[in-house]
């Protein structure tokens, strides 16, 4: 066991280190380059989008292995949903989809998993009690696929940002899994920290190619089905709060850019300049300590879920280590004002 959790990572690593540059060529070619437009985004050349083919293939590609040697309870719906998932992104990348496309195919891929039996079945609360959803755990399920889908998709807005956060978030899930006996989607998550180190060589600032909506959607849609089926069903004494600080970078992200347009009276996919690593960019701090930040604050979350897990079987002190890190990141997104826009922007509202 020890070794297919050792050496299939590694070959999905190398896979994508392979795959990545064969995709930037091809990119290349055939002009499939996310172009700077001196507002929003932060690029100021030409670069490939589509690097989320590597990662989905680098990742399928070892799977595929594994499940030769290994083998994996796991559904074809579990393909065909995430699969679904990946390709409306890429979709995206190549004709950019209404946002009502986006959320259609998100939602078609979330049921295909939520047929594939990815489902939250039941809450185990602060005080040892366990909460059974019956058939409310299906749309709770679907929203939270989704939600981590676009919240990964949201963060993209920076070199190695939401490849690196999803890659400390894929690891945390992993270790959590494993300490649960949860051998598959410990496995998975080990699989997608390869994939996503590989390509992450070449999307670290300055970077050659980026992830893509492909590759957010596909990184978010893995990272939601991992935490149902492995934090979420932990025996941690509130498993709520296991996936919810692991994946609070881009959750609390996403939190304060639906409030901040809320309150600008702006569309909620409508894109702006007002995320927490533009803020950090607006304070002075270059991309690479921007990174340093996200990287070391994600590492931070993850580091105390895995010690909520292993070390605190009491709810009352997981309860109120969990809501320190949530005022913890309030208090961060006041200070940053997140949940303003940016002056540019205010004047484009209020025409």
């Amino acid at each position: 066991m020890v070794r297919e959790a050792l050496f299939f990572p590694l070959l999905a690593f190398l896979c994508a280190l392979g795959l990545t540059p064969l995709v930037i060529r091809w990119s290349e070619r055939r002009g499939c380059l996310d172009l700077p437009d001196g507002e929003r985004k932060i690029h100021d050349r030409p670069v490939s989008r589509l690097g989320g083919i590597a990662v989905f293939g680098a990742f399928f590609i070892a799977l595929l292995l594994l499940t030769l040697s290994f083998p994996l309870a796991l559904s074809p719906l579990f393909i065909l949903g995430i699969g679904v998932i990946f390709a409306t992104g890429l979709l995206d990348d190549f004709c950019s989809l209404p946002p009502w496309g986006k959320f259609a195919g998100q939602c078609l891929g979330a049921v295909f998993l939520l047929s594939g039996g990815v489902v939250i079945r039941f809450f185990t609360l602060p005080w040892n009690h366990v909460v059974y959803l019956g058939w409310l755990g299906y749309p709770l399920t679907m929203l939270w696929i989704v939600g981590v889908s676009n919240a990964l998709n949201l963060i993209d807005g920076l070199d190695g940002l939401s490849g690196g956060v999803g890659a400390i978030a894929a690891f945390t899930l992993g270790v959590i899994a494993w300490q649960e006996g949860r051998v598959e989607p410990a496995l998975l998550s080990f699989l997608l920290v390869g994939s996503i180190l590989g390509f992450l060589l070449y999307n670290f600032p300055p970077a050659r190619v980026f992830l893509g909506d492909g590759g957010a959607l596909f990184l978010g849609g893995m990272l939601a089905v991992i935490s149902v089926q492995g934090a979420l069903k932990s025996a941690a004494a509130f498993t709520l709060a296991l996936p919810s600080l692991i994946l609070g970078v881009p959750i609390f992200d996403t939190l304060f850019a639906i409030v901040r347009r809320k309150r600008n009276r702006l569309p909620i996919a409508s894109p702006d300049r007002g995320h927490l690593h533009h803020r950090l960019l607006e304070r002075g701090y270059s991309k690479r300590e921007t990174l340093i930040i996200f990287y070391g604050l994600s590492a931070l979350c993850g580091a105390v879920a895995i010690f909520m897990n292993t070390f605190l079987t009491s709810s009352t002190y997981s309860l109120l280590l969990f809501f320190l890190f949530v005022l913890f990141f309030l208090s961060l997104g006041k200070n940053l004002r997140v949940t303003e826009l940016p002056k540019e922007k205010k004047s484009v509202a209020r025409d």
